[in-house]
């Protein structure tokens, strides 16, 4: 269920929280429809609550609770089997899902491509596949209304394939293109089957769907990854490191498997979470005129009539507030899940083990002990001077401690390029009795797509 207050300032529609902590088979129900709809409304509220299940679920919203979990003593608290098990299916054992010493080779091999000063390096790549899309709405007949969500699926796409894998593949946007929205509107029924012990091959609503998606995209990949060993490339993209990686124990090459594993993980979670940013963003500015009249000031003043590039980002302070009030309320990675291995107590509460130990971000980022008026879009709470900034462990758009997303840099970074360049050439508007509806699945995303449409600014530059 969602609610929308119809009220000024703009407080755009948010997932009704259920009115207790649900017990089977009310949180199955939940889950399938919208995973976001199980966290039960104390969460919003309180530091710690318990959900008795089955299976037991405990929602941690508490920051220094959530610290404990990711910072302090992330050893103990693992990641959650059934989200490893969840995406095993897609990503194999790659970063995403690894442990212990996998995991801190993978993300060694990974690193050095996602320093500040590297990502620096693609402002332009990024800045051109965001005028590469406003050539569309130019091209397009005017009044027409646009999936703007797919529209940056594919500005996202074309970054990423030209950052991580040197000039991409067709066949791979073919791949992801073909069944992605398919393999979204199944996942929550293959989470539901883990939580009931049931294997991936058994039928389940979208099932099929969602297998023949996760072949297709991982044959593309691999055909791209046998095509780049043959030809012994030495580009120093993300494919091009991990093919002369070498594990510094055993002295062994990455696996085909492996590298399949980790480019898959890369080209999904990189361009679905930036795709998903910049969907939300345009539609909240479409929503408050205030905010696009000065991100469209800002853009003219730092950039003039120049491409949006690296050198500007520093100074596009109010791109990145919006930016970060949109990742706030809509954060594209609304669930992380921790598996309580033993007996806890956390403030007088016992968790026992086996419980399912759930960090709900979308709900911290509403949470009425952190944040003022918390499901009001405000982007001044990101301003340089305000007094009342987020702690490290109340804003988590990218997750917390070691296993903090490794692209969050370069996510910013082209979401502000792409955002810019988008405001400084057109207005947006929702498409006529579009209902917004968020969903939680494995991404944040709208329901039913985003249509919008574009009116061009006549003097927008280099758009």
């Amino acid at each position: 269920m969602f609610e929308t207050i119809n009220s000024s300032p703009f407080y755009p529609p948010f997932v009704k929280p259920a009115a207790r902590p649900l017990r089977f088979p009310a949180n199955l129900i939940a889950l399938l429809n919208n995973n976001l709809e199980a966290i039960p409304e104390q969460a919003y509220f309180e530091t710690l609550v318990v959900a008795p299940g089955p299976p037991r679920m405990a929602f941690f919203t508490g920051p220094d609770l959530v610290k404990e979990l990711l910072v302090t003593r992330p050893n103990d608290f693992p990641k959650g089997k059934l989200q490893v098990e969840v995406l095993r299916p897609m990503f194999g054992d790659a970063m995403i899902s690894s442990e212990g010493g996998d995991w801190r080779w993978q993300r060694s091999v990974a690193a050095p491509l996602f320093r500040h000063e590297e990502i620096l390096q693609f402002g332009s790549i990024m800045s051109d596949a965001a005028a590469g899309i406003v050539a569309q709405w130019r091209a397009a007949a005017p009044g027409v209304t646009h999936p703007i969500h797919r529209q940056m699926m594919r500005a996202a796409f074309h970054v990423i394939s030209n950052t991580m894998l040197v000039g991409g593949a067709r066949q791979m946007l073919d791949a992801i293109e073909v069944g992605h929205a398919d393999y979204y509107r199944g996942a929550n029924w293959w989470v539901a089957y883990k939580l009931l012990g049931l294997p991936h091959w058994l039928p389940r609503p979208g099932g099929r769907r969602m297998r023949a998606h996760e072949r297709r995209l991982r044959e593309a990949v691999s055909q791209i990854v046998r095509q780049r060993k043959d030809s012994a490339a030495a580009d120093n993209d993300l494919l091009g490191r991990m093919l002369r990686a070498r594990d510094p124990d055993t002295g062994q090459s990455i696996t085909h498997e492996l590298l399949v594993d980790n480019i898959v993980s890369f080209l999904v979670a990189g361009y679905d979470t930036t795709a998903f940013a910049l969907t939300w963003t345009l539609y909240l500015l479409s929503q408050s005129p205030k905010w696009e009249a000065r991100i469209l000031e800002e853009v003219e003043r730092v950039v003039g009539d120049a491409p949006v590039a690296s050198i500007h980002v520093a100074n596009l302070v109010v791109v990145q507030q919006v930016l970060n009030e949109s990742l706030r309320l809509f954060p594209t990675a609304p669930i992380v899940i921790r598996d309580i291995v033993e007996d806890m107590e956390f403030n007088g509460t016992i968790v026992p083990a086996g419980s399912i130990g759930i960090i709900p971000i979308y709900a911290i980022h509403r949470h009425r002990r952190i944040w003022e008026d918390p499901n009001r879009f405000d982007p001044s709470r990101f301003a340089p001077d305000s007094t009342k900034k987020p702690t490290r462990f109340e804003y988590l758009p990218f997750g917390a401690g070691p296993r903090i997303c490794i692209g969050a840099s370069f996510a910013t970074i082209e979401a502000t390029i792409m955002l810019a360049t988008f405001v400084r050439a057109a207005h947006f508007e929702l498409a006529q009795e579009q209902q917004v509806r968020p969903a939680g699945r494995m991404f944040l995303f709208p329901k039913d797509g985003m249509p919008m449409r574009v009116a061009l600014r006549k003097t927008a530059p280099h758009a």
